[in-house]
């Protein structure tokens, strides 16, 4: 049986080479359908085999070394189990450079979502919207997990210059990927990649694991009720600097104001005049219209 990245299972020499080849447009760094299949297969196989087991850290104290099972894995547990175990950090690269052996792969759908969604979700809603439009087996979808370094992660110095929005600028369509939980309407990025995805006029769809929302499938129940209490101020990034930076866009504002560069010059920090909270209080009251 093929491994994600080419080789056969019973290869003696089935690791991959590394380094990998870059492809440095991060627009073209999106996975066909048949590579997502390849993962799926591969992160099911891993599971069921009791290979995969939960991290030790903040986020897995009471599971921590227990079997990660297949209807459970997380995006988050894929980054950690295995991207960043079979992908060294001496020569990090994306899950995409990985398996696309340096062929640059266009995206054409855009996916938003949340890491916390279950992959086997996620992969359900993808066949879905595959098969309900005729997405063929090359068609490429971007998806941040899989696009970026997941040991060096670059956003650039402007939200216009993350590799988010320049893989979403121009896209066929924007897929906004939720769960029962719809988790993804909490993640400020995901209220970015709205926001611009309305802003430049292209088209938003929403997607979940029984279908399109909207549709005789998914017109009602606890995903229409969690879009219906939608309150966009309230998200929230992973990260203090991004969720002021977003912020700031979204509201209008000089994107920077209250973020200052360290002495390398690239890493970006909250000012220390400006502690976090204050100052993302003032913007949700001052500017509730924008949010």
């Amino acid at each position: 049986m093929p491994l994600p990245w080419g080789a056969q299972i019973h290869d003696p020499h089935r690791g991959p080479k590394f380094p990998r080849e870059a492809i440095e447009v991060p627009k073209d760094r999106a996975l066909t359908l048949r590579q997502l299949h390849d993962l799926q297969d591969f992160v099911k196989r891993l599971c069921k085999s009791g290979l995969l087991r939960y991290p030790d850290d903040q986020f897995n104290k009471h599971r921590a070394g227990k079997s990660i099972k297949w209807t459970r894995i997380s995006q988050h547990e894929i980054v950690s189990t295995v991207i960043r175990k079979i992908i060294p950090k001496e020569h990090s690269c994306s899950w995409t450079e990985l398996v696309a052996h340096g062929q640059p792969q266009t995206r054409k759908f855009f996916c938003s979502h949340s890491w916390a969604e279950t992959f086997r979700d996620f992969m359900a809603a993808i066949d879905l919207h595959a098969r309900e439009n005729g997405v063929s087996i090359e068609d490429t979808y971007w998806i941040c997990v899989y696009a970026n370094d997941q040991f060096h992660l670059e956003l650039g110095k402007t939200l216009e210059q993350s590799p988010f929005y320049t893989a979403l600028q121009g896209a066929h369509s924007t897929l906004l990927m939720l769960d029962k939980a719809a988790d993804a309407l909490n993640r400020l990025w995901v209220i970015f990649e709205m926001n611009e995805t309305t802003r430049l006029g292209q088209r938003l769809f929403i997607w979940t694991p029984l279908g399109q929302v909207g549709t005789g499938l998914v017109g009602s129940g606890p995903i229409m009720q969690a879009l219906g209490r939608l309150d966009t101020s309230e998200a929230c990034a992973s990260h203090p600097v991004d969720q002021r930076q977003i912020m700031n866009f979204v509201a209008g504002i000089n994107e920077l104001e209250g973020i200052c560069f360290a002495e390398d010059g690239v890493t970006k920090q909250l000012k220390p005049s400006m502690p976090q909270g204050t100052h993302e209080h003032t913007l949700r009251t001052e500017f509730h219209v924008q949010f």
